[in-house]
């Protein structure tokens, strides 16, 4: 059964009636054409189209108002957007999706609804538990998902600067000139202190090309104590 929950943090499984089979995956390769001859050419770096699928079945019941109030619940639930949609209700996997609609047909004289529910996952990548680590000078962090995991930086108290270094990938952060909590969040790419965005005060490399962590084993090094959280991603 497909579970769903959503910016509520409430949860809801749907019937067994409901399906979601079909997961997309679209890797787009930006080209040039060569006029006149043959083929083209590779002009960036293969990456992810958004994933549309469909959640779609039927609700049945003999008590016709109780479809009704099922759909009525279902819709506001719905509302309530970006959502976990899981595609087995014991998985810990999700697509963070929005519905694009809901198609509904009314068979038997209301004693049966066939629903669809278009869906779309702008970040095309499956999630799944979250982790997280404390620690200063050095550690490793081993990542057994399939994706690079982004991770969000905190110091645990006021400094005025941060270095991290991932040694494995090469990616460092550097955020000079603070006087406060440090948070850079590596996810929406921009970096707070106590509060306030101080994208000046960070490295050129890293705005650039961010942090991530690697599948397998990442050796991170830092000149503060730090709090680094994440969740692990799947293609």
């Amino acid at each position: 059964m497909i579970k769903i929950g959503n910016s509520l943090n409430q949860e809801k499984v749907l019937p067994l009636t409901m399906s979601f089979s079909r997961v997309p995956l679209e890797i787009e390769v930006p080209t040039q054409p060569l006029y006149g001859r043959d083929g083209a050419v590779v002009t960036g770096k293969p990456y992810l189209q958004p994933r549309q699928f469909i959640l779609q079945g039927s609700i049945y019941h003999p008590n016709k108002s109780q479809i009704v109030q099922t759909l009525d619940a279902l819709l506001a639930f719905l509302m309530h957007t970006p959502l976990k949609v899981y595609r087995q209700h014991y998985l810990n996997r999700y697509l963070l999706s929005y519905p694009m609609g809901a198609p509904q047909d009314w068979v038997d004289a209301g004693a049966e609804l066939q629903l669809r529910i278009p869906m779309i996952a702008y970040d095309p990548y499956w999630y799944g538990p979250a982790a997280m680590h404390i620690f200063s000078q050095s550690w490793i962090i081993n990542i057994d998902s399939t994706a690079p995991a982004l991770p969000v930086i905190e110091t645990t108290s006021s400094v005025n600067s941060l270095t991290v270094t991932n040694q494995t990938t090469g990616d460092e952060v550097v955020v000079s000139g603070a006087n406060g909590v440090i948070v850079v969040d590596n996810v929406n790419h921009i970096v707070t202190i106590d509060d306030d965005n101080r994208l000046d005060l960070v490295n050129d490399e890293w705005l650039l090309y961010g942090f991530k962590l690697v599948p397998g084993d990442n050796i991170i090094s830092t000149s503060q104590e730090i709090k680094i959280t994440y969740r692990h991603r799947y293609y």
